[in-house]
């Protein structure tokens, strides 16, 4: 799983020097696997995992879309979005596959 497409780019409502980035991924992701992994809030209603990492937001969206607040530029959020999916991934796989 990892980003296709920048799909918008805006200003970051908590600060306007910064990015609001809304990716799309290759494919829907497991949302409860990243809630766990990520310590991330999980909604089945909404269909959304809202997790962060420092002071970056970043929230899952079901239709396989991600948003990513206060980033500097679009290739940061895409690394930003990519790496903490391989974290997910990498942590599944150590400790469920032990």
């Amino acid at each position: 799983m990892r980003v296709i497409s920048v799909e918008q780019v805006l200003p970051c409502i908590a600060d306007p020097w910064k990015l609001r980035v809304i990716a799309q991924l290759d494919e829907c992701p497991d949302l409860p696997m990243l809630a766990k992994y990520l310590q991330g809030r999980y909604s089945e209603g909404l269909g959304v995992v809202m997790a962060k990492s420092g002071y970056r937001e970043i929230t899952f969206y079901s239709d396989g879309r991600v948003a990513v607040r206060m980033v500097d530029t679009t290739e940061e959020a895409e690394k930003f979005i990519n790496s903490m999916l391989a974290m997910a991934c990498t942590k599944a796989l150590i400790l469920e596959g032990l």
